[in-house]
């Protein structure tokens, strides 16, 4: 899968409130993933799982790093 697909993929899932209360009690990684593996939807491996995030969080810090230019 492409990593614009599972940050796509990844979006939509951090942001399903039926897996809110579940994601603002997770501690770790792992924990946020089998929450989001509840989802039918949700088929990322955890490798995909964790370049979406490692990909999400680069594209916030290329953010910061703009506005404070």
């Amino acid at each position: 899968m492409e990593i614009a697909e599972i940050e796509h993929m990844l979006l939509h899932a951090l942001t399903e409130e039926s897996v809110g209360e579940k994601l603002d009690g997770a501690k770790s990684q792992q924990e946020v993933y089998e929450a989001l593996k509840t989802l039918p939807y949700f088929t990322l491996t955890m490798e995909e799982f964790q370049q979406g995030i490692q990909a999400l969080k680069n594209e916030q810090a290329e953010v910061h790093e703009h506005e404070a230019e």
